[in-house]
């Protein structure tokens, strides 16, 4: 049996307190501010606006001999000071947040920079119950989802990244794979999936020399070129892989693309947790650079366990004919 809480000093306030409810909601709003305000992480900003504030203030009125009017002054200054610092302080954190994502994201956070996102998508015959890949040729068994799963848990991660980074959501559009999309070709956009997503497998083929990495023609490999041999990763028991890159001018002057791929589904939002999770980190990695990288996911963590690969001690190698 659960003991009663013993009355706390709002408790004996709010009994001795006329019954009004504006009253005693205006107290409410004050207390809360002040717990705010004195939280655990404050405590040291209101300790030094307090001392400064003092300090301050004796320097300002060193002709009042008045100690309670300098003190109380230096108070009131500790106040402002502290207000002050934590604003300046928040506000300082989000512009090096966005400032560092400027530099990841490039022409996508310029003001009025817009970007498509593409993601895979299937088709499916209604009647009959089948579901097809996006050109209806090849029919895709055991499954009745219009979208992989990978791309649906990636998709909010890629969205929450544009909206940390300031984006309006009427500069972002979400468009199908299979959709024509030459419209777009010459706008900011990013690819999520495999070679399920038409644009990924178009500039998988189209622009492999542009790429770092790029998947097999089955999908099931992430392959590196270096020349005279190819190194090769593909999903083992434990573990499944994907692939995030950039590429700017690819397209169109000053215009940028990213690739979120994986081999299977948990590679895929794997990848897009790791660009959101890691983005800052990313930035001041490569600032405005170009970048390709491979991530693992653990499978029976989920894409929260991604983590960077070393694609030379993981890979295995390859003759060029093996392919």
């Amino acid at each position: 049996m659960k003991q009663s809480k013993k009355p706390t000093f709002l408790h004996y306030l709010y009994k001795n307190l006329p019954d009004k409810y504006e009253l005693k909601a205006a107290i409410t709003g004050i207390i809360s501010w002040l717990r705010k305000f004195f939280s655990a992480a404050r405590w040291k900003y209101t300790l030094f606006g307090v001392l400064s504030g003092i300090i301050i203030a004796y320097l300002i009125i060193p002709e009042t001999k008045s100690a309670s009017f300098w003190t109380l002054a230096g108070v009131l200054l500790s106040f402002m000071l502290g207000l002050s610092w934590l604003y300046l302080n928040d506000s300082w954190k989000r512009f090096r947040k966005q400032s560092s994502l400027g530099k990841l994201l490039g022409p996508i956070y310029d003001t009025g920079g817009t970007c498509t996102i593409f993601v895979s998508e299937y088709w499916r015959d209604i009647e009959k119950g089948n579901l097809f890949i996006y050109d209806k040729s090849d029919e895709v068994v055991g499954t009745s989802r219009v979208m992989g799963t990978g791309d649906s848990t990636a998709l909010p991660y890629i969205y929450g990244l544009l909206m940390k980074a300031g984006k309006s959501y009427k500069e972002l559009s979400i468009n199908k794979s299979f959709i024509d999309f030459k419209g777009e070709w010459s706008n900011n956009f990013i690819s999520i999936g495999g070679l399920t997503n038409k644009v990924t497998a178009l500039l998988v083929g189209s622009y492999r020399d542009r790429l770092q990495y790029y998947f097999s023609e089955d999908g099931n490999r992430i392959i590196k070129d270096y020349g005279h041999y190819k190194r090769y990763l593909e999903v083992d028991h434990n573990h499944d892989y994907g692939i995030i890159i950039k590429l700017t001018g690819l397209n169109h002057t000053n215009r940028v693309l990213f690739i979120i791929a994986g081999i299977q589904d948990l590679g895929t939002s794997g990848a897009a947790y790791y660009l959101f999770d890691h983005a800052s980190e990313l930035a001041d990695r490569y600032r405005n650079d170009d970048f390709a990288l491979v991530i693992g996911v653990k499978k029976e963590i989920g894409e929260k366990s991604a983590f960077e690969v070393n694609f030379e001690e993981k890979s295995r190698v390859f003759i060029i004919n093996g392919e």
